[in-house]
C-alpha cells in the first residue's frame, strides 16, 4: 500500500489558540492516524477506522508501509503539527513509528502515543496502552481527547546498536535463543490455522517447553554482558530463553521482577536444560518471573550480546554475528496514552 495523503481537510484549518477551559472542536488536540494495511488484523478490513474518523475534527489519517514509507509519514504528522499519534498496526508498525521519531527527530517535543492492536503480535499496545482491541482503543481514544481527559506515562525505548555504522533500530523486546525457533514455528504451523493470540502464544511456549525437556538444544552460545564490562556483571551459555526489553509485561502477560541492577532494560534469562526448565514453570503459572535455578531476571544500563544466529525485536527477525556485538540501551523515552477506558 502506497503513502497517501491525508482522507481529512485538504487543508487543515490553521492553528490557533484554544479559547480556555472549552471543549469545543477548536480546541481539541490534533491528531494523526498512521496505519498499515498490511498488519495482520487490518488485512480482512483495511478501512474500519474510516467511519469511525470521518467527521473527527482535526483528525488525519496516513497510510504507510515499511520504514521509508513510515519515515514519510511521521514527518507529515509533524507538519501537520500532530500532538497525538495513533499507530494502527503490531509490534513491527509500532517498531518503525518508534525509529522514525527518535532517528529522524521531526518534532522538537514528539507527540502522545497511541498504540492501536491490530498485528498478529501486540505485546507493546497490551504493555503500554492496555485496551482490549483495536476497536476499543480507538472509542476510548476519541472519548478521551474530547473529553480533554488523556493520561500519558513516559516509557523507555529499546535502542539496538547492530554495530553496523547504520542508524539503531528501535523497539521494546529483543528475544534470542530457542525462542527464536518458537517463532519461527508459530509463524510456519500455528499462525495459519488463524487461532486467537493467546492461544496460538500458549501453543507456541508449549512446543518450546516440549523441545527443551526432551531433544537436544541447538541454540547458539551466548555472551551477555551488562554494564560497560565483564566486571559490572555477565554470563555465557546456551539458553532456552533470553530476552532484552523495556516491556513491564509480556505474552500471556508474565512480569519481570527483577533483584537486582538499575535502568530502564529488564533482561531476563534461563538456561537449557531439565532442571532449569522445570523450576520456571511455577513462575510461568503465577506469571511473575524472578530469578531462579539458572535463572536471571534484573535490570540494567546497557546490555551487550555476542553470539552467531538469529534473534527477533518485536517479532521481526535478523541475524546477529559474534565479531559485532549487539549493543542494547533505553535512554530516550516516549509518552504514551491509556486507552483502557473508565
Amino acid at each position: 500500500m502506497g503513502f497517501f495523503p491525508p482522507m481529512t481537510d485538504a487543508h487543515p484549518l490553521p492553528q490557533r489558540a484554544p479559547p480556555p477551559h472549552t471543549n469545543t472542536p477548536a480546541d481539541l488536540p490534533v491528531l494523526v492516524f498512521i496505519t498499515n494495511g498490511s498488519s495482520t488484523q487490518n488485512k480482512a478490513a483495511r478501512d474500519w477506522y474510516a467511519a469511525v474518523l470521518a467527521n473527527e475534527p482535526h483528525a488525519h489519517v496516513l497510510h504507510a508501509h515499511g520504514p521509508v514509507e513510515m519515515s514519510a509519514a511521521v514527518k507529515q504528522a509533524a507538519a501537520l503539527k500532530a500532538e497525538i499519534i495513533a499507530i494502527n498496526g503490531g509490534d513491527g508498525t509500532v517498531d518503525m513509528v518508534f525509529s522514525a521519531l527518535l532517528n529522524d527527530k521531526p518534532f522538537q517535543q514528539p507527540p502522545l502515543i497511541a498504540l492501536l492492536p491490530a498485528g498478529k503480535t501486540n505485546m507493546t499496545a497490551a504493555a503500554w496502552c492496555g485496551a482490549p482491541d483495536k476497536h476499543a482503543a480507538l472509542r476510548n481514544l476519541l472519548a478521551a481527547r474530547r473529553a480533554r481527559t488523556l493520561s500519558a506515562t513516559p516509557h523507555p525505548i529499546l535502542t539496538l546498536d547492530q554495530g553496523s555504522g547504520a542508524a539503531p533500530l528501535r523497539g521494546a523486546f529483543l528475544g534470542a535463543a530457542d525462542v527464536v525457533d518458537g517463532i519461527l514455528f508459530c509463524r510456519k504451523h500455528i499462525y495459519p490455522l488463524k487461532l486467537p493470540n493467546t492461544i496460538s502464544h500458549s501453543m507456541a511456549v508449549l512446543v518450546l517447553l516440549w523441545r527443551s525437556l526432551f531433544t537436544r538444544s541447538d541454540a547458539a552460545v551466548i555472551d551477555a554482558t551488562w554494564g560497560e564490562d565483564r566486571k559490572h556483571g555477565a554470563e555465557n551459555g546456551k539458553f532456552f530463553f533470553l530476552g532484552v526489553m523495556t516491556l513491564n509485561k509480556l505474552i500471556l502477560d508474565l512480569e519481570p521482577q527483577p533483584a537486582s541492577g538499575t535502568g530502564g532494560l529488564f533482561y531476563l534469562s534461563l538456561k537449557s536444560g531439565l532442571g532449569a526448565i522445570l523450576s520456571a514453570i511455577p513462575r510461568l503459572v503465577t506469571k511473575r518471573v524472578r530469578p531462579g535455578t539458572k535463572r536471571n531476571v534484573r535490570r540494567a544500563e546497557k546490555i551487550t550480546l555476542a553470539f552467531d544466529g538469529a534473534y527477533t525485536l518485536d517479532g521481526e527477525l535478523y541475524d546477529a554475528k559474534k565479531a559485532t556485538p549487539l549493543v542494547i540501551t533505553a535512554d530516550e523515552t516516549l509518552r504514551f496514552i491509556d486507552l483502557r477506558g473508565v
